[in-house]
């Protein structure tokens, strides 16, 4: 302060102390320091060559020590970190459900939701993500407990003659073209769908590459009699039924899907742990067979899950 006002006066107007205290300051640190840091003369001062080559190290040192300062305020404050969710397609109704019952076990706590798709390296080595709700399958470095199932429905134009039956077998839709599409993006549910026509013996004309069955593209190829899809739904599932397309549960054994709550294996924090508590409130572990070791401090410890990347749409 002196150096920019060459001034003791307005140095110490400007630091709000009187005059006479900060001259001996400044003498006290020339004593210590063994250098002469300033030129003193009637108008005021000028700081000596001494002085000048250590104004610069002055002001770096300071700007550490507020630098430092600043970090341990943060340290000592209270900090409540959020909770960041991929969420697979369709799945936003149970999330919001979990989302809902944490929000009033912990009001201060954000939560915020992440679309995900199935691809290699998904959500949580791409995206902030703390943990998942999603189809199989999970990824090996993850752990995961079953939340509740889904059944396979059959989406047929709703022309179809078969769009008003309670329920279809795939033996009766082995006429129909059947529609996939990019295994990448949801190999849980294109996997099943071909396990199921392998377990029922039957052999549609398969047309890979398809949309996603949720997605304006499928409706009209669905509406217009192109083929069927065969997709998932439950009652915390947004469902495909749209004008022109009829949802008909589809009945074979094990048409099926477990929808699972995956978090990083070894999860050490808090708000993470909470939040699976809050998943297991809203769905009870006790109502279902779970699968992978959850976070510790209580949690049960349990097999270890399966292995493909954790996102699904």
């Amino acid at each position: 302060m002196v150096a920019e006002e060459r001034n003791f006066t307005r140095a110490a107007q400007r630091l709000h102390i009187s005059q006479p205290p900060l001259t001996r300051q400044i003498r006290q640190l020339e004593s210590e320091l063994g250098v002469t840091l300033f030129l003193r003369h009637r108008t005021g001062v000028e700081l000596t060559p001494e002085g000048r080559a250590l104004l610069d190290k002055a002001r770096t040192v300071s700007t550490a020590v507020a630098d430092f300062e600043n970090w341990a305020r943060l340290v000592k404050a209270p900090r409540t970190k959020g909770v960041a969710v991929g969420v697979s397609w369709g799945l936003w109704e149970a999330v919001n459900r979990i989302r809902a019952h944490h929000s009033r076990r912990f009001p201060d706590v954000s939560i915020t939701a992440h679309d995900i798709c199935q691809e290699p390296n998904g959500p949580f080595h791409q995206q902030p993500i703390d943990v998942v709700v999603q189809r199989p399958p999970v990824d090996t470095a993850f752990v995961s407990e079953r939340l509740f199932e889904e059944r396979f429905v059959a989406i047929i134009g709703d022309t179809h003659p078969l769009a008003s039956r309670s329920a279809v077998t795939l033996a009766e839709l082995v006429h129909e073209p059947l529609l996939l599409f990019d295994r990448r993006l949801g190999p849980g549910v294109y996997d099943k769908t071909l396990a199921l026509c392998e377990a029922a013996s039957v052999k549609p004309l398969v047309v890979e590459g398809q949309p996603l069955p949720y997605t304006q593209q499928a409706m009209m190829l669905v509406a217009s009699r192109q083929g069927f899809y065969l997709g998932i739904a439950s009652q915390f599932t947004q469902t495909h039924r749209a004008s022109g397309v009829a949802v008909v549960p589809l009945h074979e054994p094990g048409a099926s899907l477990d929808i699972r709550i995956a978090w990083r294996r070894n999860e050490s924090s808090r708000q993470i742990r909470e939040f699976v508590r809050s998943a297991r409130d809203v769905f009870p572990p006790e109502r279902v067979a779970t699968t992978g070791r959850p976070p510790r401090q209580g949690i049960r410890r349990e097999p270890r899950p399966t292995s493909d990347p954790p996102c699904d749409r």
